[in-house]
């Protein structure tokens, strides 16, 4: 290994580091020479500088700065747990009372529940009108059962519940995010 040198743009931001025997310089950059310390501490963390023809290290962040990026994650993990509970379907007992069977909630079952609940409120249904939805059993077992209006009607208020909890909750929590005043409180933020 060699001597390093951190090569910057025209604002003075490092935008690449050489070796005068593994990697020279290539002509036409501008570059400053930098200790075997300092190109270690380039390459371990981003930001450094070069100002007047010498390497700056990178202004570590405030607490300010460092809560709002907490902040910004911690809602995303939130932000991501809703939509994995949104997803991830729901219970209801419309097929028999006191008997919960699951239904599916990706965007697909979403829309295939909308336009199922939509269906069986159009003027003009048989009496004994019916639809198949996919749903489990209490054992687990999936099928494509028979729902009457009523039924599926109930089925989509359960799921239309659900979310909306969901959706609640992760309100709820991205409040007492947006309050805390510190990294840790943030962090401590978690969808449960």
């Amino acid at each position: 290994m060699g001597q390093k040198f951190a090569a910057y743009d025209a604002n003075g931001d490092v935008i690449a580091y050489y070796d005068d025997i593994d990697s020279p310089v290539p002509g036409g950059v501008t570059a400053i020479e930098i200790t075997e310390a300092q190109w270690l501490g380039c390459i371990s963390s981003q930001g450094w500088r070069v100002s007047d023809g010498t390497l700056v290290e990178p202004v570590p962040p405030t607490s300010g700065e460092l809560l709002v990026e907490a902040q910004r994650v911690q809602t995303q993990v939130i932000d991501s747990a809703c939509a994995s509970a949104i997803t991830a379907g729901f219970s209801c007992d419309a097929l028999v009372s006191g008997t919960p069977y699951h239904y599916p909630s990706n965007i697909t079952d979403q829309a295939n529940l909308s336009a199922s609940v939509l269906a069986s409120l159009l003027p003009g249904n048989a009496a004994d009108w019916v639809t198949p939805f996919w749903c489990a059993d209490e054992r687990g077992v999936w099928g494509y059962r028979l729902h009457t209006m009523v039924q599926i009607q109930l089925v989509g208020a359960c799921g239309k519940t659900a979310i909306t909890g969901f959706i609640g909750h992760k309100i709820v929590l991205d409040g007492q995010i947006k309050a805390a005043t510190t990294v840790d409180a943030v962090q401590a933020v978690s969808w449960s």
